[in-house]
C-alpha cells in the first residue's frame, strides 16, 4: 500500500511539473508574441515618423524650387522688359536700296526706314517670301523632294512687327539683350524683313536639328544652282554677327549663288566688302 501511495504521489507531482511546464513554455510564448507585437508597432511607428519627415522635407525643398523658379522667370520678364523695343527708332544705318535682291542687312546695315516692307511678297505653303525667291525656291523643293532629300518651311518673311516679337521672346528666354543678339536680329536689322530669307526644316527637325539631315547636305551642294546660299555658316560669326544657322538660307541669285560658290566666299559681307559683327 505505501509503495502503491509513493508510485501515486510521484505521477502526481509529475503532472503537476508538466502542467508548470506547459504553462511556463505557453506564457513565455505569450510574452515573446506580445515583444513582437509591441516591436512590430513601434517599427512601423518609426516608419510613419520617417515617411512623414520625409514628405515634409520634399514640400520644403519643391517650395524652395517653385520659389526659385519663379524667381528665375520673374528676372527674365523684368529683363525683357527692360529691353523691350516697342517704337521703331531714327535709322542711323540705313541701307540705300532695301528693295535690291542682293541687299545686304546685318548687324551695321538697316532698314530705313525700320519699319520698310517689300511690296511685292507671295505666299508659298502659308508663308511669304519675295516673288522671285519663291519662283526660285518651288524648284529648289521639287529637285530635293526628287532626290530623297525634302525640306520645308519653318518661317520666312518677318515685318518689323513681327520682329519685335521675336526679338523680345529670345530676350526673355536668354536673360539680356548681349545673349539674344547672338541667336536674334533687332527689329529693323533682320533679314527675314528681306522677304528673301526662309528658315528650313526636315519634319520635326529644326534649328541646330536641320545641320544633321541629308537635306541640309543638298542644299549644301545643290541651293547655288537655284540662288540660294548658306547665310550663317560655322565659323564665320565674327563677319556675319550670328553663331552659326544652319537652317537659314537667302535668296541671292543664281549668278551670285553660283559665284561665291565657285570662288569659295561664303558670306555677303565678304563677297561685296561690306562691314558686318556687332552692333
Amino acid at each position: 500500500m505505501a509503495l502503491y501511495m509513493f508510485a501515486f504521489l510521484l505521477m502526481s507531482l509529475g503532472s503537476l511539473f508538466l502542467a508548470y511546464t506547459n504553462w511556463s513554455v505557453a506564457n513565455q510564448v505569450r510574452a515573446n508574441s506580445a515583444k513582437v507585437t509591441a516591436d512590430k508597432a513601434q517599427i512601423a511607428n518609426y516608419i510613419k515618423i520617417s515617411t512623414a519627415k520625409r514628405a515634409e522635407a520634399d514640400a520644403k525643398a519643391k517650395m524652395a524650387a517653385e520659389v526659385k523658379a519663379q524667381a528665375e522667370t520673374e528676372a527674365k520678364v523684368a529683363a525683357a522688359e527692360a529691353a523691350k523695343i516697342t517704337e521703331a527708332p531714327q535709322s542711323t544705318c540705313g541701307i540705300k536700296d532695301a528693295s535690291s535682291i542682293t541687299v545686304i542687312v546685318n548687324k551695321k546695315h538697316c532698314f530705313s526706314p525700320l519699319t520698310w516692307a517689300p511690296s511685292d511678297l507671295t505666299s508659298l505653303n502659308g508663308f511669304l517670301l519675295r516673288k522671285e525667291a519663291v519662283e526660285h525656291m518651288q524648284p529648289m523643293m521639287a529637285a530635293s523632294v526628287a532626290a530623297g532629300n525634302n525640306f520645308e518651311l519653318s518661317s520666312a518673311y518677318r515685318s518689323y512687327s513681327d520682329q519685335v516679337t521675336t526679338y523680345n521672346t529670345w530676350v526673355a528666354v536668354n536673360g539680356s539683350t548681349t545673349a539674344a543678339d547672338t541667336v536674334s536680329a533687332r527689329p529693323g536689322y533682320s533679314e527675314h524683313q528681306t522677304g528673301l530669307a526662309a528658315d528650313l526644316k526636315n519634319g520635326s527637325c529644326v534649328l541646330e536639328c536641320f545641320s544633321t539631315t541629308m537635306a541640309y547636305t543638298w542644299l549644301q551642294a545643290n541651293a547655288a544652282d537655284y540662288g540660294f546660299i548658306e547665310r550663317y555658316p560655322s565659323g564665320l560669326s565674327s563677319i556675319t554677327g550670328y553663331a552659326p544657322e544652319a537652317w537659314h538660307w537667302r535668296y541671292v541669285g543664281v549668278d551670285i549663288a553660283k559665284d561665291m560658290k565657285s570662288k569659295g566666299i561664303q558670306t555677303l559681307e565678304q563677297y561685296f566688302n561690306i562691314s558686318g559683327g556687332t552692333y
